[in-house]
């Protein structure tokens, strides 16, 4: 596949460390998988994409990383980290090892703040297709559930409880469902309107070294 053969490449040939950036608020903040949205202050990061290696196009992030390898990065380094309907273009084993690297190299006391399309709300299409157009376009349950389990490339699917069962044997705490746009970290809250509709937000911190640590993958 396509994608396997670029993040070879660009793990082999172009991986760097996360530039030295800071936001206004003083934070280190990293906008994970950001694809096309590109936030100011922001370390915003994605997948190697070699014709923007190549050409230096505008929309090129600002580190590249395979996210199912280990991060070069050191340990300790993110006040706030934000992902954006990108867990569910892993593998849940794949979820892990990459959510056990964004521990590694969050700051203790940092914030984690994940966006996802949430299996909650489409198993309550019944209800949702009267109040928002994007769930009326689906004739069915098992339609809507479809888009969700297999459109988009997706290649796991979520709830609260998942999500923190998994962000707890990591070792993340205080893991909590938050509200669109409101963040422990305000600027974190970087939701984007178009995906309000179908998503859950998950917010988790990464405990002070007295309170205990979690896993990563091998170097």
């Amino acid at each position: 596949m396509i994608w396997n053969v670029c993040g070879k490449i660009g793990h082999t040939l172009f991986r760097r460390s996360p530039p030295d950036k800071r936001h206004a608020c003083g934070l280190r903040l990293l906008n994970l998988g950001c694809g096309s949205k590109l936030y100011d202050g922001w370390i915003n990061a994605d997948f190697y994409r070699l014709h923007q290696i190549l050409t230096r196009h505008p929309l090129r992030p600002d580190w590249m990383l395979d996210l199912t390898q280990r991060f070069h990065c050191d340990n300790d380094v993110f006040d706030g980290v934000y992902l954006e309907h990108v867990n569910e273009h892993l593998l849940y084993t794949q979820n892990f090892d990459m959510l056990s690297e964004v521990f590694r190299t969050m700051k203790p006391g940092g914030t984690l703040r994940i966006a996802v399309p949430s299996l909650t709300r489409y198993l309550d299409w019944n209800e949702l297709k009267d109040q928002h157009p994007k769930f009326a376009r689906y004739e069915s349950l098992p339609e809507a559930l479809s888009n969700l389990a297999q459109n988009h490339l997706h290649m796991s699917i979520w709830d609260a409880s998942l999500m923190f069962e998994l962000l707890g044997t990591i070792g993340f705490t205080d893991l909590r469902e938050a509200e669109f746009g409101e963040s422990a970290i305000p600027t974190l809250a970087a939701d984007g309107e178009s995906h309000r509709w179908e998503s859950l937000y998950i917010e988790a911190t990464k405990p002070t070294r007295e309170t205990g640590g979690g896993q990563a993958l091998a170097a």
